[in-house]
Order: C-alpha cells, then sequence, then structure tokens
C-alpha cells in the first residue's frame, strides 16, 4: 500500500468482524473467504492489512485478550478482597461464558481445536494461561493474608481452579446446556466457599 494512502476499511471493525467469526466458528473452520465476506475486503487486501490468516488471528487473540483482562482478570488480580474475589471472579466468568449465544470463551475453543500447538498463537495462549494463574493466585495470595485460607494451599488451588476455568469451556464446547454449565460453576463457587478457615 502507497505511503499515506487510506485503508479501504476500518481496521478496528474488521478485527471485531474477524473476532466474531473465530470465535463463533473457531480458527479451523473460518475460510479466507468467510472473512472476505466478512470483513468486505478482497484477499489481496486481507494480507496487505495482516499478512496471514496467522498473524489476523493473532492480533484477534491480543484484542480479545484485553478483554478478558478488563472484564475479568484484572478485578481479581487487583481487587482488595480474597476469596470473594474470586466468588465474584467466577460468577462474572459464568455470565461472560453464557453470554453471545453461549460461545464460551474464543481462547477456550482455540485450545480446545488445538490452534494453540501453532507456533504463531501458542505464545498468546500461553500468555492468557500465565496472566489466569497469576490472577488467581493473586486472589488466593490475599486470601491467606487475611487468615481465610492456610498460605500452603495456594500453589493447589491455583492448579485446581485454573484447570476448572479451561474445563468450564470445554464442556460448553461438548455441548453441555446453560443449566448444567450453572450447576457446575455453582458446583465450584461453593467448594471455594468451604476453603474458608475464617
Amino acid at each position: 500500500m502507497a505511503a499515506g494512502r487510506p485503508r479501504e476499511f476500518d481496521v478496528e471493525r474488521a478485527l471485531d468482524d474477524a473476532m466474531d467469526l473465530f470465535w463463533s466458528q473457531g480458527y479451523r473452520r473460518t475460510t479466507t473467504r468467510d472473512l472476505e465476506a466478512r470483513l468486505g475486503i478482497g484477499q489481496s487486501s486481507l494480507y496487505k492489512a495482516f499478512g496471514s490468516k496467522d498473524a489476523l488471528l493473532d492480533a484477534v487473540v491480543e484484542r480479545y485478550q484485553r478483554l478478558v483482562d478488563a472484564r475479568l482478570l484484572d478485578p481479581l488480580a487487583a481487587g482488595d478482597d480474597g476469596l470473594e474475589a474470586l466468588d465474584r471472579f467466577l460468577a462474572d466468568l459464568a455470565e461472560w461464558l453464557g453470554g453471545e449465544d453461549g460461545r464460551g470463551c474464543l481462547i477456550g475453543r482455540l485450545m480446545g481445536e488445538g490452534t494453540g500447538r501453532s507456533a504463531s498463537i501458542a505464545p498468546r495462549l500461553d500468555h492468557y494461561r500465565e496472566r489466569l494463574g497469576d490472577s488467581i493466585t493473586s486472589a488466593l495470595e490475599r486470601a491467606a493474608a487475611a487468615g481465610e485460607i492456610g498460605a500452603d494451599t495456594v500453589s493447589s488451588r491455583t492448579g485446581v481452579l485454573v484447570g476448572t476455568v479451561l474445563g468450564l469451556n470445554l464442556a460448553l464446547m461438548a455441548g453441555y446446556p446453560p443449566q448444567a454449565r450453572r450447576a457446575l460453576v455453582d458446583q465450584v463457587r461453593e467448594e471455594v466457599a468451604r476453603w474458608r478457615l475464617a
């Protein structure tokens, strides 16, 4: 594209539209033709703007991660309380997974379809898992500092909750109906409440 020439489309809107496609269909099932039709641009414009389908997904996942951080992980990591913060996170997660016609989590979908093995996407998904674990650990450390749980349980409980969050995404992809998903989250919330020592 010549210097100074305006793009023929809105890049931010294109990323949102691509996110919607990858989120609802998955990466593997979304073809270049699907992207062209949804974004309203030709293949040459698509590749000039983003380089490749993998590079487009990378930009989409980065954008999605910012949404997840703002809505779910930042409040969990930076809150003042411990177990209450985890309970709010789980309640908000249930709403997030149930929203947008029950599509679940884009990152969970990508992990479930094996996209995470792609060299270009794997670092993004690794970052998500690390960010999720760090945010949960922060809340559990605050809970330990407040005497709500034992400090020696933080690491193992972080592992349990990270596995639970990833598992909830797989349950959704496996076709669990909304009531069953809600029951799973409620059971996890009840379990976390039982961790309280005082």
